[in-house]
């Protein structure tokens, strides 16, 4: 930290300023005067590119932003500046969002910065490569000034880990930022910075966009540079990004895919433009167990329906369309390969006795992979069966209509540790399950999906809508998000 303070110090000598009455509408009314961390990432990038403000100004202003809130949330665990500002200092040009601040989560590999993935296991480690989805977002421009918490390995929905901590809700620090990519959703919706990574295998990128009241996209899988994931029963995760405006997204999404060479996922165009066509689409408030939302969500879910209806779409009620128990003890089957995988690296690396594996990793991933081992011979492949069974169901839904529209989660971000990690594992499970039961659908059909802050409840915390459209239609998602930001914009609400 003494050698930031001397940087900035240094930086401050040199007689930089802001400048920002040139650049700032004098009618929008933010929480301080650093307005540049309330730019979203286009209009930042803007700036530095035609000269209104410089790469080290924009980083130094959002080191500052991250010092000043980052104590109350614990969204940041482990700081890059000194690399960040090195970068800076040589005021590199390139890239959509060249000179852009950014942070990496931390299940994610940054070159020279500690990796934990949250885990106790992992929690002096240091990466000696950039993960592909990180360098990808190097190639657009983009700035590390760190990484941001997660839970362990990312196996739970809610991020507070007891090595790293609970990271807190901006809206309400007595609430969770949801999980895994709680500590991305966290840093972008308080305006440290306007983009981060993020990563979803079940939800995580969506669960906590929506308790943070930001824009959360899920690709489809496979369609996002990334690492070759591991070898899986059925392949869930993809990565990519947490913003606040659906313009920032759009752009990385353009700038983040891979070329298909199957044929199945469309290529993202450069430019997409808000939505001018009549969509049908379905409307579901039960999770696939038949029990509603809670009122203040369904609530948020019925008022987008009824602002899709105005824009001219069609909605129509659906209940819900697959066996809920099935898939839930399959998805959970998938979960629990997961963490016994992990649970196997600790016990080849460290050793097998439980008194080892309980300091290493929490007791959910141990429960997780205790309940995996308790499985009957051929569980496995039926649960595979069974989710494929499922995904060909969805399919049915896409031939009538063009998306699904549904609750994010089950209730609005719920209190910092109901599910907590060394809660015993039943009931863990039990609350986790009842908390996120919408979004694992799309990972197990490798649709795109995503959350748009369209509503709060009203004690102040941010609804996301679930948006969930057929494998490789993220440019519709995207259309339709526009469209609605543009009807419904939520860039100027910010936490107090």
């Amino acid at each position: 930290m003494a050698d930031i303070n001397r940087k900035r110090r240094n930086i401050l000598k040199s007689g930089l300023s802001l400048g920002l009455g040139s650049i700032i509408n004098p009618n929008t009314v933010f929480a301080s005067s650093d307005s540049l961390n309330y730019l979203d990432a286009t209009e930042q990038a803007r700036l530095i590119r035609t000269g209104e403000v410089s790469t080290l100004e924009m980083v130094m202003s959002a080191i500052e932003r991250i010092e000043s809130l980052n104590p109350n949330l614990n969204a940041v665990v482990t700081n890059s500046f000194d690399q960040a500002i090195d970068i800076a200092k040589t005021n590199p040009v390139g890239g959509p969002f060249s000179g852009v601040p950014y942070l990496v989560k931390d299940l994610l590999d940054q070159k020279g910065v500690r990796t934990t993935a949250g885990s106790r296991m992992f929690a002096n480690r240091i990466a000696n490569r950039n993960a592909s989805n990180v360098q990808a977002a190097f190639d657009m421009g983009l700035i590390s000034l760190g990484k941001t918490n997660t839970p362990e390995f990312g196996l739970l929905g809610t991020t507070e880990s007891l090595l790293l901590g609970p990271a807190k809700n901006p809206w309400n620090l007595l609430h969770s930022t949801g999980g895994s990519s709680g500590g991305s959703a966290a840093a972008v919706a308080s305006g440290m910075v306007a983009i981060a990574s993020a990563s979803d295998g079940g939800g995580s990128i969506r669960v906590p966009a929506s308790c943070c009241g930001i824009v959360g996209l899920k690709p489809s899988i496979h369609r996002t540079i990334d690492d070759a994931q591991p070898n899986r029963p059925v392949e869930l995760a993809v990565r990519f990004v947490h913003t606040r405006t659906v313009r920032d997204c759009a752009t990385a999404l353009y700038h983040m895919q891979k070329i298909d060479r199957s044929g199945k996922l469309p290529p993202i165009p450069e430019q997409i433009m808000p939505n001018k066509k009549r969509l049908k689409i379905a409307l579901i408030t039960k999770n696939m167990l038949g029990s509603e939302a809670e009122s203040d969500v369904r609530n948020s879910i019925e008022n987008t329906a009824a602002l899709c209806e105005e824009l001219g779409h069609e909605i129509e009620i659906i209940e819900p369309f697959i066996d809920g128990e099935r898939f839930i003890d399959s998805f959970i089957t998938m979960w629990a390969h997961g963490a016994r995988t992990v649970i196997r690296i600790a016990e080849e690396n460290f050793g097998r006795t439980e008194s080892v594996l309980n300091q290493l990793l929490e007791p959910w991933t141990l429960g997780l992979g205790k309940w995996f081992d308790r499985l009957p011979v051929g569980h496995v492949e039926r649960a595979v069966k069974r989710l494929q069974e499922d995904t060909l169901k969805t399919n049915q839904i896409f031939n009538t209509h063009d998306m699904i529209l549904s609750p994010v989660i089950q209730t609005a971000a719920p209190k910092i540790g109901l599910m907590a990690p060394d809660i015993p594992y039943d009931q863990l499970l039990e609350r986790s399950v009842n908390f996120i039961t919408f979004t694992p659908l799309a990972n197990v059909t490798g649709d795109p999906a995503m959350s748009l802050p369209l509503d709060w409840s009203p004690s102040g915390l941010p609804i996301g809508s679930h948006f969930h459209s057929s494998i490789g239609t993220e440019q519709q998602l995207l259309e339709l998000a526009l469209q609605l930001e543009e009807a419904s914009p939520w860039k100027d609400r910010w936490p107090s």
